[in-house]
């Protein structure tokens, strides 16, 4: 069974944002039986360049579907955002300091991350998108 299980209850009815939302659910289960299987920290640098790559893709494309709504919250939604980058940037320099147990540090932000952002955050904008006939 996966750490990190996507449900719809998930979802903000966004069909791309759900299927990048389901990229960050797998990296965060890749870490995870990574850690299992003792492999944590050889596993932890494809991880961080994952994440890297998933918040310039993912915060581009949500941050301007909801500017194309014309979504209230947008900056402060972009604020969370950058919160998320700037912790990601600091995980790639721990690593490369080679700081020990980062990976259940990385983890667990990202466990978090996925139940209070998509959960709280995400669902704000779900309707607003929805209501310009962004689905």
């Amino acid at each position: 069974m996966s750490f990190a299980n996507w449900t719809d209850s998930y979802s903000v009815h966004v069909h791309k944002l759900d299927s990048e939302h389901q990229q960050l659910f797998s990296v965060v289960n890749q870490l995870h039986e990574a850690m299992k299987a003792g492999r944590g920290k050889d596993a932890l640098k494809s991880v961080l360049t994952q994440l890297v790559h998933y918040t310039e893709q993912h915060f581009r494309d949500e941050e301007a579907l909801m500017q194309q709504a014309g979504y209230a919250n947008l900056g402060g939604h972009v604020a969370q955002h950058q919160q998320f980058v700037t912790k990601v940037k600091g995980f790639c320099k721990e690593y490369e300091s080679g700081a020990a147990a980062i990976s259940v540090e990385v983890l667990e932000f990202l466990k978090g991350w996925l139940v209070e952002h998509i959960m709280g955050a995400d669902q704000q904008y779900s309707a607003a998108l929805n209501r310009h006939g962004i689905h």
